[in-house]
Formats: structure tokens, sequence, C-alpha cells
């Protein structure tokens, strides 16, 4: 299994709503694409209130790290809080961060999103932060790497800070019987479905690296890793146009905070 990052963040070529450039045209897409095609923003933004960085969790002058930022519109927006002194912005992908810089610049903040070449096991930060952000990052991370991403997150975070995963799906065994479903129906071609085999039904996909986990197998690396997660079930679907039957009955959408176990 690929030991760096998905095969997809590598020279990637990004759907339109993502290309943010210097044009109020440009970022009004990606806003209509965050707020009225799906629901990563209002998803995103129900999960800060639930973490209420204004709250005594949180010091004046916080720093915090998105790992997996992509066009880093989740750093602006915490950028954008009074309480946040600036935002690490890690990412693989060239192109995203490349128009990272254009989302940060239409919200106001490029003086307070630091944009860094990253990965999970070399996110490139050298110090203590008191907020880690994952934001639909978490499903690309395969197997091998949990450890050395929390290792990389402990390292980083300061005792009492806050681990915020969120934007995030979990699939339940509704989902599970469908992918067994399809393997039968598609037995005679059973060869290229090499990405999830009959052993192994949740294999991650291996162009995108999306993952497919169970909550209680999430709840298990997070324990695991050293940290205890609250969990909260979003109401609705990410996708507002209607996903097929098997994403509203087999994916539940959460966010969950993490604290340290010690």
């Amino acid at each position: 299994m690929n030991t760096d990052y998905a095969i997809r963040f590598k020279d990637e070529k990004l759907g339109l709503h993502w290309q943010v450039d210097e044009t109020r045209e440009s970022f009004d897409r990606l806003l209509n694409h965050l707020e009225n095609k799906t629901n990563v923003k209002p998803f995103f933004e129900e999960a800060l209130r639930r973490l209420d960085l204004d709250g005594s969790n949180f010091p004046e002058g916080m720093i915090v790290a998105d790992i997996g930022s992509g066009v880093s519109w989740t750093s602006a927006i915490l950028a954008r809080h009074k309480n946040v002194r600036y935002v690490y912005a890690v990412d693989p992908s060239e192109n995203r961060l490349y128009h990272a810089r254009y989302v940060a610049r239409h919200l106001g903040v490029e003086n307070k999103v630091k944009i860094i070449p990253g990965t999970f096991l070399v996110p490139n930060i050298h110090e203590q932060v008191d907020l880690v952000v994952l934001s639909a990052s978490l499903h690309h991370c395969y197997g091998g790497q949990l450890k050395g991403l929390f290792d990389n997150i402990k390292d980083i975070l300061k005792p009492s800070g806050v681990v915020l995963i969120t934007n995030e799906h979990f699939v339940t065994w509704a989902w599970v019987f469908k992918r067994m479903l399809s393997y039968a129906k598609h037995f005679k071609e059973r060869k290229k479905l090499f990405y999830y085999p009959l052993s192994n039904l949740r294999s991650p996909d291996p162009f995108g690296g999306e993952h497919w986990r169970m909550r209680g197998e999430l709840e298990e690396i997070f324990a695991n890793n050293g940290f205890r997660a609250k969990f909260f079930i979003h109401d609705g679907d990410m996708c507002k146009d209607k996903p097929n039957l098997y994403q509203r009955v087999g994916w539940r959408y959460y966010h969950a905070i993490l604290t340290r176990k010690d």
C-alpha cells in the first residue's frame, strides 16, 4: 500500500469549483459549491460552533494546524476568528495550495494563513499548536499511516490542545451489504474490483485513498492513539442533490472532538 499519499493528489487536476484565482467569479463559484450544492461549509460551521473557539478552552492568539487543508477554505475561515493568531494550512497537492493563496486573499486573511507543503507523515510544522483540524482528510489516511499521523499530532499539539475531525463519514452495515451485492453482481469481472476484494470489502480506493471505516473502528483508532473522542452526527447528507440510496442509509456524516487521554 502507498506509504506516502494517494496518487490523486500528485499533479492533480482540480474540479472547476476549486480553481479559485484573483476573480470574484471564481471565489463565488467555490462558495456556491460549499454552501448551495453541498453541506460542506454548513457542516464545518456546525462543528466550529460545537468547538466554541470563544470559550475558555482556547486562548487568545491561538495557533491552528489544518492538516489536509486542500484549497484551505477551512484554514481561511479559522483565520478570520479574532482569537486565532495564524493557521498552518498543510496539504500535499501543489495545485490545491496554489489556489489556497487566492482563497485566503478573498477572505482577507492572507497574512494569517501559512501555506505549507506537507503530508500526514511529514506535516512540516515546527512549533506547538492549540488546535489541529482534519477536515475531509482523515478518510484519505491509509491504515499504515495512522500511527505516524497521530504521533505527529501529539508532537505538535499543546497538552491542553484539541483535535477536530470534521466533514467526515463512517459507514454502516447497510453500506457493507450493498458492496457485497455489488461484488456478487460483478463476480465474473471481479479482477476489476481488486480494490475491494471479498476478503475486505472496505479496502481503500487505490487512486484517492478513500477509506470506508465504521464508527467502532474510528473510536478504536482514536483510543489506540491516545485520544478520547466525542462524536456528533450531522442531520442530513454532505451532498444536497439526492445521493444514492445506499449513501443515504449507509453513510453517516459526523464531526468529532478529540482530547488527550493522559
